[in-house]
């Protein structure tokens, strides 16, 4: 207990630290100081940067992004908040933004240039590397909040005749590998996935040895158009770490990491958690407008059902006159049936969060 409330109070002391952070870098570009706005920031990691971007007002932050230069992490894009990081891509240059899709893994670039204009994801498009563009033009192809999208383009694979002592030789010579990678998966010539073999297995493995004969071949992959959630529900149930991704001929396309998939599982929890308080899909980085289009349907119904049991109220006042105890009685009613409901529908907004609610549930079944 005494150390969840270290690391409690250590988030607490980041959050303050972002905001004074923030606070100071204001006070810096506003006195027109971009250099000392910049070694505010230099030693931050890039969750840290992008808490601080998130307190800044729009021109802020790019206004310190381009103090900062090529010192700039394009990482911390990858941690903004998603309206944030909408609003950025819009206003940061596409040469810059160009940069940016290079350096970050497929499915962050994705995410970063989703949204933006198809005449700017175009020009961004062209000054990227042909393999780097071929990834990210298969990446977008594939629906939003889909495995396709959340999937790494890069990864290892080699033939089931390769010996341990090739896939080393290659890994060492090869320059065009990912940075970090964990298992080499194994293919046929028609690149479907035969099995995978984990860096740790293949390190102890005598060079001589076959890949095909040190494989894993009970392999749990992933369909690229499935949904983000029901593959997070997955790697939760097989207590997977990673998973390939094939497309509709089971080719292998991708990759998807568990560090992924935990993002998925906290996005897939706030969501429900609005929807429970119906708030919508909105953050804080939101305008009013946007809230307020998120908020007003479900403050309508809520007004409606009040009106409702104000005329139930006004049809019996006759009653409520002769017997004032009732009168007393009807916030009591009301606190307890809104308690209840909010109660229940927690329980079953859950319940159908982790796909635990179903015919199965239902009475006489």
């Amino acid at each position: 207990m005494a150390e969840a409330r270290e690391i409690n109070h250590g988030l607490d002391d980041a959050g303050q630290q972002a905001s004074e952070i923030a606070s100071a870098v204001t006070e810096a570009l506003a006195r027109g100081a971009s250099i000392e706005a910049a070694d505010q920031v230099r030693t931050l990691k890039a969750p840290d940067l992008a808490d601080v971007i998130e307190q800044l007002s729009g021109e802020n932050r790019v206004a310190l992004i381009q103090a900062l230069g090529p010192a700039f992490d394009y990482e911390v894009l990858s941690e903004l908040d998603e309206t944030v990081r909408d609003q950025l891509s819009e206003a940061l240059p596409n040469e810059l933004l160009a940069r940016a899709v290079t350096e970050l893994d497929t499915d962050d670039a994705a995410y970063l240039i989703e949204s933006l204009e198809e005449s700017d994801k175009q020009e961004i498009l062209a000054q990227i590397p042909t393999g780097d563009r071929e990834a990210l033009e298969r990446a977008l192809e594939y629906p939003e909040d889909s495995a396709g999208r959340l999937m790494q383009a890069d990864f290892v694979a080699v033939a089931p005749y390769w010996t341990v002592g090739n896939v080393i030789d290659h890994m060492r010579e090869s320059d065009d590998l990912p940075d970090e990678f964990n298992e080499i998966f194994v293919v046929d010539p028609a690149f479907r996935v035969l099995g995978s073999v984990e860096l740790s297995r293949l390190l102890r493995t005598k060079r001589d040895v076959a890949v095909s004969a040190i494989m894993n071949t009970d392999r749990h992959m992933v369909l690229a158009t499935e949904d983000q959630e029901a593959l997070a529900r997955q790697f939760q149930r097989y207590d997977l770490m990673s998973a390939p991704v094939v497309d509709a001929n089971n080719r292998l396309v991708g990759v998807v990491t568990v560090d992924d998939v935990v993002e998925v599982i906290q996005d897939e929890a706030e969501e429900d958690m609005k929807a429970l308080a119906g708030v919508g899909d909105e953050s804080l980085g939101d305008s009013v407008l946007e809230t307020v289009r998120s908020r007003v349907p479900w403050l309508i119904v809520n007004l409606g059902t009040a009106i409702l049991a104000s005329f139930v109220i006004k049809h019996f006042d006759a009653t409520i006159e002769q017997m004032v105890a009732l009168a007393v009685l009807m916030p009591i009613v009301a606190s307890m049936g809104g308690n209840a409901g909010t109660q229940t529908m927690t329980v079953t907004v859950r319940a159908l969060a982790t796909n635990k609610l179903g015919r199965v549930n239902a009475p006489g079944s």
